[in-house]
């Protein structure tokens, strides 16, 4: 049994220190009354070699996503089809503000 440190973990396991934090499935351990996190090089080995990684589960099987295409989003046959009289009138809008200057 080799303790290491944070930094020495994320070496050996070439993760970053925050991927080691926020993994709960690595096996960790604190001294009591104190805040250092220390890790177990034999313990670390035999999770690389067991691949205790579990991939998230898939929505669908990944046969249904390679068969479906997704769909083009259909589009405006013309964009002058709005007609001149909707234009927007920023003038006549009253907009709020707290300042009275800007009212």
């Amino acid at each position: 049994m080799r303790p290491l440190t944070l930094q020495e973990a994320a070496q050996f396991l070439r993760m970053s220190r925050s991927s080691l934090y926020q993994r709960k499935d690595i096996p960790r351990y604190r001294r009591p009354g104190s805040r250092a996190l220390l890790f177990d090089q034999d313990e670390l080995e035999d999770w690389v070699r067991t691949g205790r990684i579990e991939p998230a589960p898939l929505a669908g099987s990944a046969a249904d996503m390679l068969t479906t295409v997704p769909r083009p989003r259909e589009r405006p046959s013309a964009l002058h089809a709005v007609p001149a009289s909707d234009d927007l009138d920023i003038q006549a809008a009253a907009v709020y503000h707290r300042n009275s200057r800007y009212r």
